[in-house]
């Protein structure tokens, strides 16, 4: 497109007719005509006006010419060779589900037979079996057909998303494939197995459906109503074809005949026959009479066990998700009982047969919908001959029986036929309900339960404390089927809901209704007569109603309570508590506190009871959230929450309040509910459970107001019957088909068609399901049965951390093992064989039972050890496998772990629960213990006993072959730490700690439980038992799994205190002055206040904003308007009545609304926060009569602007293309930008004072062709004033070319990021690597603008929709349409919760700063200042200054406890006592909690963890991991098993690649090739000492065979030297001065060891017992010193032993003759150290085989072989004149102190190379170093010490790892490959290795990085190694290395080496080396680290 245009003046033809185009071209790609950003050079398209607008604003200001890619008004950035480096943006799918209404073409619904269902189901399987293309040997076509449906219903595909993926699919595969071309061919195949539905067109009034006759199929109206059959088009005609509502049935014969198609299903169905236990609990509903009442009845449906019983649920639902609107679709589903607990209630198995449309739910008028069922039903009953029973391959005839209907109670009487209000509620009770009417109340309460009482009870008498009469009758007893049928026989229903012409009269006296509407449906089923139960009450919705009245009464909850004064005044009426009426003789009406009224502080009491609950992880939600402490109320109780608060909080939160008698009536209310909902139901108990239930509620009737007792609370006495005769609660109740019914919403996708999206989705998760049994492994998981679901998962036992690894000995380890092996059941017999054998040695203690099991446990796991052993050696022996390996005990390295998956139960540590909002720490176990009445009892008893304990650490024993979990656990004493009260309640105090010799326990042997602190006794807990989950996999697929009792519960006896006949004095009043004061909510001063405190809110609202006007105020308190609806409830507050005065304005309890969340009552607050309507746009003219000024703004403003705006015109003059923005002010030519016009008014609210930010300095800027650049700092942040003007800049951008209606950032279209980058990048000197960085940030603050229209312009405005019609006027950018859905969105209940789960969790955030919008990095530039010179500026300065005021004061107090427990972890590190590393620094420390995965506390957002902690790259992944998991974005399982599964498999291979990776790196197998000069170096290991002087360079020219001789033949005759020297001055012992060894001496002697462990050195053969068991060689170590004197690893030598150097084990597992306790107890862990070896076993190893050789003397050794390295005389007097100043000190130092073999030595931590390490240096070292000599070993390790302590400053200690030199010295190639093995091993994911090795006097660098399998190749020498291998990826060679100077720096070389890598952050150093450069090092380069090294030695010269 020509756009040279522009460039033209724009008063010519050319740029006339240019800019039209343009205006045609941004037409055509407008979004909103009316808002086309406008490219002028004011504004710089961020305004957005109609097109004359834009025209004027262009032709008057010009046209911005560097506006070169139109990408604001539609041109593609890729359309002008622009790339995007941005990451693909996942795009919202939100396409037509597929098929629509009218798409499906209706089904045939009748029952074909056997024979052509089979020939078509062969004809599908011989389709589906084909190859899916020619050569295609791994699938079929079915297969690939069940799978990709199974993938599209798991993630919810839309079909159109579908089709394309089977496009693509296609196009890749060969040609003739068989892939589907679309959906619907796909489906189409499916379609044979009958996985299709009826469309039945039904009339629009629910009159009938268009089925039956032909007459009625074929009608055009509602023959009963008159209503068209077909919809109404837009001119009210109807449209023909188009059905007004639809019916979607899906026949339930053919879906049943294919669950017998299913082997593994057919098998299924019949286990209530043979699985199920059978004796007197009732677990299943075959327990029931029921089940067995139709079996006796109907013979022919119990001889088949194969024929279904069946159960029905129904219930509407909004299939859109918002509770606004009024859509309801009603879907009736069918569950079958046959199958087993765990599979009968899985979405799998619950058939979905019909789907009732809206917009209006049936009603009454349900049974015209349910006629198709009821005859498929008739069909079933009489039988469906030939179904195919595929387990038992044979043909049966199928009979199926419906049970019951599972409803809420409205549904219950559409079903049921049913009154369900008014006078004859109760549906069981029916016209002897015999409800009351409250005067006062109006309202019906069910007061006659004495009714079940005996007939001689004592509350019968007792008139006064119920409802003042005597009661004598009896309970009525429910009506039979038959008798139900009787009565409703008569009853003609006409179906239809028509508009009645003329009103309802309704009828006076209520009680005179009848007790049915209609005669149900299903008697129209021969059975349901017979059925006992034929509706069920559903105990979900009848637990919560009954939980909230009983909350909302204690707590007195607005609302929600059934107190107040009318019920007070009911009382009074009924002549009962009349001390309770409401007292009206002050200005306020009180009322007194009843029984049940919590005082304040008890209210206090129960809800921080229920705030500081913690449950185990999927027990319930986070209670804390429901708990409201400011409001004293439990608020939003969802079905599952008061299900838990019922059964198991609420008896706990009540301990302590209430009165006792009112207490124990609620309790056992509550525990009602628990006993009802087990999972065993023992029959004989419910009787007596019943008879308590009617005593519960009689005592409730007596303690709480008439008003209390509604229908649900009524209905509670009938759910005992209801068990009695169907068995358990947990299948007939509404949770799962609730879920289900969530499942659909999921499957809406389209608003248009919900049940067609619901139809298609089920059809294709039907046929998946099917299909998956016989095609797809058994393990594979679909979306009717998950993963876990499955019982192998389900069982699992898994991790849930990462591990930590520890070593344990001595008696925890002991402890650990004995408690596996008493718990292992291969042991048992070797426990009972023990134990015979103590009787027998000891005789005395035969009968002493006590003594025999302690001793047992001192001395089996060694007797086990031996027992086995000795067992192995016979051939025929039958030691289990299990016993081999733990006979021979665990490794003494455990895994611990913070959290552990057992059997499906998450367990963590004590240490994590304090951390996280969860309890999963508790346990108890019940354990067969010995009882003993005294230390004396010699007849001790075993029992059965209960432990409870807190898990403090949990274990991973190693047994090598296998693990085994273990807890570690703190239990609470049992004698004086447990009791249980009257209630049953069992209590625990935590700190009485008992059993602390045995502590440890298996991890499948606990059961969960969790505590909870007794609001009585803070000491004590209640212990609350987690129920077992007795079947595999039941509920473990649930989203809120519902917990329920495993065993039937009984309700405890208490005392009742009603012993007394006929009536009693009772006192219904509360002790105390508090008060209910009550606040008529119809009263005018009522109306007024509220008034009046919405208004002042509303001016507080808009002070706060910064508006200088506020609301107007001339209404006053008087002149309030009146409310749009008056409140209905009354309003109380509880008050302490001391004082006597009446309740104050901040008494009043008001509806809860945020600080900001304020509405306008009157007319004229409204208009305050609006401003009129548009005007007419001006005309150009007026557009025109502006004058154009680029150098200063047009609108006025403060002084200040002004001054900055006058500054801003004396700009030098002329531009410049990049302007340095800190240097120049005049850039930044106001601090705030100029306030908009007001052309382009909406209308909308205007609550700004100036106008939105437009960032006009930079459009100037930008007219002047001038960028500004951004600097930024040493972490990559933008800082400096540019970069806070470019934040602002991506700010407007974000604001206005965003669009607000978009649901998240990630679904912005790529093409506006791009736009918004490219609009930074024209104005700003940027790096590309920030585009991710400017996504970020407009991301952040498109939300926080999002956030701020809400807050501002919505929430305070909600009871005002009238103000939303225009978007704001503040922000005219936002289109209209865009406006109306976000504030849709925005006032939605779910918007709602989660803005309050947003508040809740911001004020958790006990820590936050007082930046405001100043970002970290400008912190940073302003602290770098005051850092002294040589110090960093760490984070938790900057973190501590983000928290003070101007004063430097922190104001909140935690924030100032916070900052002295940094200052005390600061100076413990400065003192040495604490080291931290990484991520765990200071501040994570003292905060607590970890970091996150996305920024870095106290640094800010722009810097990533991994980077500001230079994690490596496994690292990385693990923080980012454990982030997720605890965020909860992610399941902890599952990425912890991968992280672990990966590395243990890296580790592994590691391992077999360590002793390949050795050999190459000391050139044993390859050689090492000079580039570009020829050398080889083939040589075993040097001393330690390299000198490249050594080499016979003679010998290296062109033969380079003759020059490796050479070189060879030269380290031989030397090495030969050294022995002959060592073996001539050989004296006599006696000669050895006898004093202990020094700690100089003893270094000296390690130095001696690695010398002599040279091959050169005689090597011995180390034994033990025997000549002939050589375990290990190595070498003696002699100093002068006498033996006896001597120690090893601190343990004295001894006389008959000798300190030996273990090079190599030849025997695994062989013991230490002389072990290091605690340290070294294997030979193995012996290698490249020293230890004693008794004299007599030491053989030379040319002694082998001469057993009689004659004993070798062993003395002390002369120094001789030291004289030319450790020689006293080395000149440390006469220095070089060039000496680094610290190395000049350091050798001053040592020339007076270094003498008579004195050092300078040190032991280095484990930190540096995994295990201490003693070193010295000599003066021979010194003198060497100060000389530019050879360096020794030592020198290089004490450097290596060095940089460990950068790597510590620098946070990279998780980067760079380093080897010990001298391990690689020890021992042949072989063992020091496992040296070397060994160091790797220690290292962390992704670490490398420094590794320095002398070979043949020569000094050489490498770099191992295990986890790149890469090792870095750096010679000085320039020298490269030929590698290649199978088993590394390869040796790199780092060409560009420096070349070393002279022949004796290699050391010195390898030193800077090390240096450069360590100093460089971002590890550049590979590509830096990696080819040949010109990089040297100077003398002045090997003086730097000269002076590092010297500087750290002086620090240990104290030594």
């Amino acid at each position: 497109m020509d756009k040279s245009w522009m460039h033209a003046d724009r008063r010519s033809k050319e740029f006339e007719l240019g800019f039209e185009e343009f205006l045609k071209f941004a037409e055509s790609n407008a979004v909103n005509i009316d808002k086309i950003s406008c490219p002028c050079k004011k504004c710089c398209n961020v305004d957005g006006f109609s097109v004359e607008v834009v025209r004027d604003h262009v032709f008057y200001y010009g046209i911005l010419e560097s506006y070169k890619v139109w990408r604001w008004h539609g041109e593609s950035m890729y359309d002008n060779g622009v790339e995007s480096e941005s990451e693909s943006e996942s795009e919202s799918v939100n396409g037509d589900p597929g098929m629509g209404e009218n798409d499906v073409e209706v089904g045939e619904s009748e029952d074909e037979e056997m024979s052509e269902d089979s020939n078509e189901f062969l004809k599908f399987v011989e389709d589906g079996d084909q190859p899916l293309y020619n050569g295609c040997d791994h699938t079929t076509k079915m297969n690939f057909l069940v799978e990709s449906f199974s993938w599209k219903a798991k993630h919810v595909v839309t079909d159109s998303c579908f089709g394309d993926f089977l496009e693509l699919v296609k196009g890749l595969l060969p040609a003739e494939n068989l892939v589907p071309l679309t959906t619907n061919d796909a489906k189409k195949t499916l379609s044979v197995l009958g996985m299709d539905y009826e469309k039945i067109h039904a009339c629009p009034n629910d009159c009938i459906l268009y089925r039956g006759d032909a007459v009625l199929v074929d009608a055009e109206e509602c023959p009963s109503c008159g209503v068209s059959r077909w919809k109404l088009g837009r001119d009210n005609i109807p449209t023909k074809n188009v059905p007004a509502k639809v019916l979607w049935y899906f026949p339930p014969i053919p879906r049943f005949k294919r669950f017998y198609q299913s082997p593994k299903t057919a098998k299924n169905l019949t286990w209530h026959d043979w699985g199920r236990k059978k004796d007197k609990m009732m677990r299943h509903p075959a327990d029931s009479p029921t089940w067995k009442l139709l079996d006796s009845k109907y013979p022919e449906l119990g001889n088949d066990h194969r024929n279904l019983r069946l159960a029905l649920s129904s219930d509407g639902f909004n299939p859109h998700s918002m509770q606004n609107s009024l859509y309801s679709c009603w879907p009736v589903i069918l569950v079958t009982y046959n199958l087993p607990p765990w599979l009968c209630m899985k979405r799998k198995f619950m058939m979905l047969t019909l789907l009732i449309s809206g917009p209006k739910q049936p009603g009454n008028d349900i049974d015209v919908y349910l006629q198709p069922l009821i005859d498929d039903l008739k069909l079933l009953w009489n039988g469906v001959e030939e179904v195919y029973d595929a387990f038992r391959g044979e043909y049966f005839k199928l009979k199926a029986v419906l049970f019951w209907t599972i409803n809420d109670f409205p549904a219950y009487g559409n079903l049921s036929g049913s009154v369900v209000r008014g006078y004859h509620g109760c549906p069981i009770c029916v016209d002897q309900t015999r409800p009351r009417r409250l005067k006062k109340g109006n309202k019906l309460v069910f007061m006659r339960h004495r009714r079940g009482l005996p007939r001689h009870h004592p509350y019968r008498r007792q008139a006064a404390a119920f409802d003042n009469t005597i009661e004598e009758d009896l309970a009525p007893v429910p009506l039979t089927g038959e008798e139900v049928l009787a009565r409703v026989e008569g009853l003609n229903c006409e179906f239809g809901k028509r508009e009645e012409s003329t009103p309802r009269v309704r009828i006076v006296d209520d009680q005179d209704r009848p007790c049915w509407k209609k005669k149900s449906v299903f008697f129209q089923l021969e059975y349901w007569k017979d059925i006992p139960v034929r509706h069920n009450l559903d105990v979900m919705h009848i637990e919560k109603n009954c939980c909230d009245s009983l909350i909302g009464t204690l707590l007195n909850i607005p609302g929600k309570t059934k107190d107040g004064v009318a019920a007070r005044l009911d009382m009074v009426a009924m002549g009962i508590r009349t001390e309770l009426k409401p007292d009206v003789s002050g200005k306020r009406t009180k009322l007194p506190l009843a029984s049940w009224n919590c005082k304040l502080d008890e209210k206090k009491i129960v809800c921080g009871s229920f705030f500081g609950m913690k449950v185990p992880t999927g027990f319930s939600s986070n209670i804390r959230n429901l708990v409201s402490m400011e409001d004293l109320k439990l608020s939003k109780l969802k079905s599952h929450d008061c299900h838990v608060v019922m059964q198991v909080l609420l008896p706990v939160a009540l301990r302590s309040v209430l009165e006792k008698p009112v207490r124990y009536a609620i309790i056992r209310f509550c525990l009602f509910f628990k006993a009802i909902c087990a999972k065993e139901i023992d029959v004989s108990k419910l009787e007596q459970m019943q008879a308590d239930l009617v005593v519960t509620v009689c005592q409730l009737e007596k303690y709480f107001p008439p008003s209390f007792f509604d229908v649900m609370i009524h209905l509670t006495v009938h759910l005992v019957r209801e068990v009695t005769l169907c068995g358990p609660v947990f299948f007939r109740w509404m949770y799962p088909f609730e879920r289900y019914m969530k499942v659909f919403k999921g499957w809406v996708r389209s608003r248009r068609h919900p049940e067609g999206c619901i139809a298609e989705s089920y059809v294709v998760e039907e046929a998946v399901e099917f299909c998956a049994e016989g095609l797809l492994n058994d393990d594979a998981s679909t979306a009717g049965m998950p993963e876990n679901s499955k019982p192998e998962v389900f069982h699992a036992s898994n991790p849930l951390s990462a591990p930590t690894m520890i070593s344990v000995y001595g008696k925890e380890m002991e402890q650990a093992h004995l408690c596996i092996l008493q718990n292992t059941e291969d042991a048992k017999n070797y426990f009972s064989e023990h134990m015979e054998l103590l009787k027998l040695l000891h005789p005395r203690f035969a009968k002493d039972e006590k003594w025999l099991k302690d001793k047992q446990n001192q001395t089996f796991s060694a007797w086990l050890k031996e027992r086995v052993s000795n067992e192995l050696q016979n051939s025929g022996n039958t030691v289990s496998e299990t016993i081999r390996w733990m006979a021979a005990g665990p490794n003494n390295v455990v895994a611990t772990f913070s959290g552990y998956k057992v059997n499906g139960v998450e367990f963590y540590t004590k240490q994590r629960d304090d951390m996280r909002t969860v309890q999963n720490s508790g346990v108890s176990l019940v354990a067969d213990v010995m009882l003993v009445s005294s230390a004396k009892d010699k007849n001790p008893r075993h029992d059965d006993m209960d432990f409870y304990g807190v898990i403090q650490h949990i274990w991973e024993v190693d047994y090598y072959k296998f693990r085994v979990p273990l807890f570690k656990c703190d239990w609470v004493e049992n004698v004086r730490g447990i009791k249980v009260d009257e209630l049953g309640f069992t209590l625990v105090n935590l700190n009485r700690k008992g059993h602390l010799n045995d502590p440890f326990v298996l991890a499948s042997h606990v059961k969960q439980i969790f505590y909870i602190e007794d609001p009585l006794d803070p000491q004590w807990s209640v212990v609350v038992r987690l129920p077992d989950r007795d079947y595999k996999g039941f509920d473990s697929d649930e989203e809120e799994g519902v917990h329920i009792e495993e065993q039937a519960f009984d309700l405890p006896f208490v005392e009742t205190y009603d012993d007394i006949e006929g009536d009693q004095d009772s006192n219904y009043m509360r002790p105390g002055d508090e008060k209910i004061y009550v606040m008529a909510g119809s009263s005018t001063s009522s109306l007024n206040a509220r008034a009046l405190a919405l208004r002042t809110k509303t001016k507080e609202f808009l002070r706060k904003r910064g508006r200088s006007e506020v609301a107007n105020e001339e209404a006053s308190v008087g002149k309030a308007a009146t409310p749009r609806r008056s409140p209905r409830s009354t309003k109380v507050v509880v008050v302490d009545q001391t004082s006597k005065d009446a309740p104050t304005k901040a008494d009043v309890v008001l509806p809860r609304r945020s600080p900001r969340s304020t509405a306008r009552t009157s007319k004229d607050a409204l208009n305050n926060a609006r401003v009129g309507p548009a005007k007419a746009t001006q005309s150009k003219k007026s557009v025109a009569s502006k004058k154009l000024s680029f150098g200063s703004m047009s609108n006025s403003g403060s002084g200040k602007r002004k001054a900055g705006k006058s500054k801003a015109g004396k700009s030098k003059a002329g531009t410049m293309e990049v302007v340095e923005s800190d240097d120049e002010d005049e850039e930044f030519e106001a601090d705030e930008d100029e306030e908009e016009s007001n052309e382009n008014v909406t209308g909308g609210m205007r609550l700004l004072r100036r106008g939105m930010v437009t960032m006009s300095r930079v459009n100037r800027r930008l007219v002047r062709g001038r960028k500004l650049k951004v600097k930024y700092n040493d972490d990559g942040e933008p800082v400096g004033r540019a970069a806070k003007e470019m934040q602002s800049y991506i700010g407007v951008f974000a604001r206005t070319k965003v669009p607000i209606n978009v649901k998240d950032w990630r679904l912005v279209p790529l093409s506006v990021k791009d736009n918004i980058w490219g609009s930074i990048e024209e104005a700003y000197v940027v790096p590309k690597q920030w585009k991710k960085m400017v996504f970020a940030s407009a991301g952040q603050k498109w939300r926080d603008f999002k956030s701020k229209l809400t807050t501002w312009y919505i929430i305070p405005f909600m009871d005002s929709p009238e103000l939303f019609e225009f978007p704001p006027d503040d922000y005219r950018s936002i289109h209209a349409d865009q406006w109306q859905e976000f504030v849709k969105d925005r006032i939605s209940p779910q918007f709602q919760e989660f803005r309050q789960k947003q508040m809740a969790r911001r004020k958790e955030n006990k820590y936050p700063h007082r930046l405001g919008r100043k970002p970290y990095a400008q912190l940073q530039e302003e602290l770098a200042a005051t850092v002294p010179a040589g110090r960093k500026l760490v984070r938790t300065t900057m973190w501590k200054a983000a928290r003070q005021d101007k004063d430097g004061n922190y104001l909140a107090p935690q924030v100032q406890e916070k900052v002295d427990e940094i200052d005390k972890l600061e100076k413990e590190e400065q003192e040495g006592k604490r080291k931290f590393e990484g991520p765990v620094d200071v501040l994570t420390t003292a905060l607590g909690t970890p970091e996150y995965s996305g920024r870095v506390r106290g640094v800010g957002g722009f810097v990533k963890p991994e980077a500001y902690f230079h994690l490596p790259k496994r690292a990385r992944l693990n923080l980012d991991a454990r982030q997720r998991i605890k965020n909860g974005e992610e399941d902890s399982s599952s990425v912890l098993a991968a992280e672990r599964a990966q590395w243990k498999e890296e580790k592994a291979e590691l391992v077999g690649r360590l002793v390949r990776l050795e050999s190459l790196l000391m050139g044993k197998d390859k050689q090492i090739v000079e580039s570009p000069k020829s050398a080889t170096l083939i040589n075993d290991l040097g001393s330690g000492q390299g000198s490249c002087s050594r080499l016979d360079k003679a010998g290296v020219g062109g033969n380079e065979v003759e020059g490796v001789k050479a070189i060879k033949k030269k380290l031989d005759l030397e090495e030969g030297k050294l022995k002959t020297q060592v073996e001539a001055d050989e004296v006599t012992k006696e000669q050895a001065p006898e004093k202990p060894l020094t700690v100089e001496e003893e270094a000296h002697v390690m130095e001696m060891a690695q010398v002599q462990s040279s091959p050169t050195v005689q090597r011995h053969h180390l034994v033990i017992d025997s000549l002939d068991n050589i375990v290990a060689e190595g070498t003696i170590v002699e100093v002068g010193v006498d033996s006896s004197s001597q120690t090893v690893h601190g343990v004295p030598l001894a006389a008959e032993n000798i300190r030996v150097s273990v090079s190599k084990c030849l025997v695994e597992n062989a013991l230490l003759p002389v072990p290091i306790r605690d340290e070294i107890v294997f030979v193995s862990d012996a290698i490249g150290t020293c230890v004693a070896w008794p004299k007599d076993w030491v053989i030379p190893a040319t002694a082998v085989g001469n057993a009689m050789q004659a004993p070798r003397k062993y003395g002390r050794k002369k120094t001789k072989q030291w004289v030319d390295t450790d020689k006293d005389d080395d000149d440390l007097e006469h220095l070089p004149a060039d000496l680094p100043p610290a190395l000049l000190s350091l050798s001053k130092w040592g020339n007076e102190f270094l003498k008579d073999r004195a050092t300078i030595h040190t032991k280095l931590s484990k930190d540096l190379f995994g295990t201490e390490r003693k070193i010295a240096l000599f003066r021979s070292d010194l003198f060497a170093f100060t000389n530019v000599q050879e360096v020794a070993g030592d020198t290089i390790v004490m450097y290596m010490s060095f940089l460990r302590e950068k790597l510590k400053e620098s946070n990279m200690l998780n980067m760079i790892g380093f080897v010990d030199p001298s391990s690689l010295g020890v021992g042949n190639s072989t063992d020091r490959s496992r040296s070397f093995s060994a160091a790797l091993k220690r290292g962390k994911p992704g670490q490398f290795f420094l590794v320095p090795y002398n070979t043949g006097k020569h000094w050489i660098l490498s770099v191992v990085s295990p986890s790149e399998e890469l090792v870095y190749f750096m010679d000085p020498m320039k020298r490269r190694m030929d590698v290649t291998t199978d088993e590394w990826r390869t040796i790199v060679n780092q060409y560009g290395i420096p070349e070393q100077i002279g022949d004796k720096s290699c050391g010195y070389f390898i030193m800077l080496y090390m240096r450069e890598i360590v100093q460089d952050k971002e590890q550049n150093w590979t590509k830096k080396w990696l080819t040949r450069g010109d990089e040297k090092y100077t003398m002045q380069d090997v003086d730097v680290v000269r002076q590092e090294w010297a500087e750290y030695v002086l620090k240990f010269t104290s030594n």
